[in-house]
């Protein structure tokens, strides 16, 4: 199931650096599972492949390449790219499977360290505060508040 991109950016505004990480990834397996939907409509089904691709992309130029981790973590993103990439170049679906199923188990390892996260500070300072829930006026109107913050998103 595909989260809105309104999700995301909720999600993205008040998360942590190892969450960011974690929604990377189901951005990407969400991109890709769209491109499984859409093979028969070349334009869809490559944009998908390409916005995975893109993603992927994000996770590897962040790699800290000091430690031992990020060079495996970079074998594993290159051959996923390379899956991809093959599935993009010759419309076929026969290698999404298995990118899907490599990022999912290192989604489920990144979750488990989430679990243990000490730092629990989002990325974003000043973010705007995101709350659930409805007000109804005494006349039975719609009301809504926001709060406006200038400085949002940005330290002061």
């Amino acid at each position: 199931m595909r989260i809105s991109t309104e999700d995301y950016v909720a999600r993205i505004a008040n998360a942590t650096q190892l969450q960011l990480v974690i929604i990377n990834y189901e951005i990407i397996i969400d991109y890709l599972n769209a491109a499984k939907g859409s093979v028969n409509k070349k334009k869809d089904f490559d944009f998908n492949l390409e916005k995975a691709r893109q993603f992927l992309n994000e996770l590897r130029v962040s790699l800290d390449m000091q430690y031992t981790l990020s060079k495996y973590l970079m074998r594993l993103y290159l051959y996923v790219d390379q899956q991809i990439a093959y599935c993009q170049f010759n419309s076929r679906t026969e290698h999404i499977d298995e990118s899907i199923k490599i990022l999912n188990s290192l989604l489920e390892g990144w979750k488990k360290i989430e679990t243990n996260e000490k730092d629990k500070t989002p990325v974003m300072e000043n973010a705007q505060q995101l709350y659930a829930g409805l007000t109804y006026g005494k006349n039975g109107s719609l009301n809504e508040y926001v709060d406006m913050k200038t400085n949002r998103g940005f330290k002061v």
